[in-house]
């Protein structure tokens, strides 16, 4: 959804990347990458949009690459995040072919260099893209990143090309990147599990120039010390409820929320399960907000085993005590209520 502010930031190489402009007046605007759940753009969430602009911007400045590593823990929102920004830049189709402005690529697995190199032709449209030595295949792709007029390329799950972290491998995959990188001139911006990011580019020296420091998408924090943590936590909440059924009254709100982030220590993944469960059984019972009982039943059956829970927080017959929490995740105190 575009806002009618006029645009401040100068376009870099025919991308418009006024990312405030874009989402400030409307923190839930739809994006492109969904179509039935709308994106509450936080602040922590729109400062790494910034800094995706920021670094093509400076690409555009410097006339060389500034690279950019996105990690977090698996369910943070990496993808999302990354979705989001290039919905703004959809492939666009010319009497001269198709031009791709951000070409987004998930990391298959298990890959090799070779196969992460195939199937980035095969991205590309490439009819051929399983075909060559690496060398061959590499050629290949400069010559199509740059006849798609390609300005920035995101490779999600990056992490998968290092599975095994052999010495080997890292240094393979680092060459291959720097190599890839300076003969297309493009940046790029690799999103990757905690940690990761990291290893590639201790091994090539190279390499690491052309990146600027890994950012990372942290999950929601609870500390009792900062109430700001709270409050985004809470806000959050508030936009979910918008997009899928309020949470009820059984208990007080901040008591829910609470229950809430112990349910799913913040990660969003883990938010967006439970309120997307506990919304389906509602509306089995016809019912216009989440009830207790709902959450109870959600937590069971989509976080417990996954989040390793100790105790379901939404259980009634259960009393949860919550020590002041140590972010990001929040210490308890469990024990059953004594039978009256």
């Amino acid at each position: 959804m575009k806002s009618n502010k006029q645009k401040s930031n100068k376009e870099v190489e025919g991308l418009e990347l006024d990312v405030n402009d874009e989402y400030e007046d409307n923190p839930l605007a739809k994006s492109d990458c969904s179509e039935v759940k709308p994106i509450y753009r936080y602040q922590r969430y729109k400062d790494l949009l910034g800094e995706i602009r920021d670094s093509l911007e400076e690409t555009d400045l410097a006339g060389e690459p500034c690279c950019l590593g996105i990690e977090g823990e698996k369910g943070a929102g990496k993808t999302t995040l990354a979705k989001d920004y290039i919905s703004l830049y959809p492939r666009i189709e010319t009497e001269c072919g198709t031009e791709i402005p951000v070409l987004y690529v998930e990391t298959p697995s298990p890959v090799t260099v070779g196969g992460m190199a195939s199937h980035l032709l095969k991205v590309l449209g490439d009819p051929a893209w399983d075909k060559g030595t690496l060398p061959q295949m590499n050629s290949r792709l400069c010559d199509l990143i740059k006849d798609c007029k390609v300005k920035l390329i995101v490779l999600d799950d990056f992490h998968h090309l290092i599975d095994s972290e052999t010495q080997h491998v890292l240094n393979k995959v680092a060459d291959w990147l720097k190599v890839l990188i300076k003969n297309t001139n493009v940046p790029f911006l690799m999103i990757s599990i905690t940690g990761k990011i990291e290893l590639i580019l201790e091994e090539n020296a190279q390499l690491s120039r052309l990146f600027q420091t890994p950012l990372h998408l942290e999950p929601f924090t609870w500390d009792t010390k900062k109430t700001e943590t709270i409050k985004e936590f809470s806000d959050f909440l508030g936009f979910v409820e918008q997009a899928r059924l309020p949470l009820s009254k059984d208990l007080p709100r901040s008591e829910i929320i609470r229950r809430i982030y112990y349910a799913t220590r913040g990660i969003v993944a883990n938010i967006m399960n439970l309120f997307n469960r506990a919304t389906v059984i509602a509306n089995h019972h016809d019912r216009q907000d989440i009830e207790l009982e709902d959450l109870k039943v959600a937590c069971q059956k989509r976080l417990y085993r996954h989040a390793k829970l100790r105790a379901n927080p939404f259980d009634i017959d259960a009393d949860i005590t919550f020590l002041p929490p140590d972010p990001p995740y929040l210490q308890y105190v469990w024990k059953k209520k004594e039978e009256k």
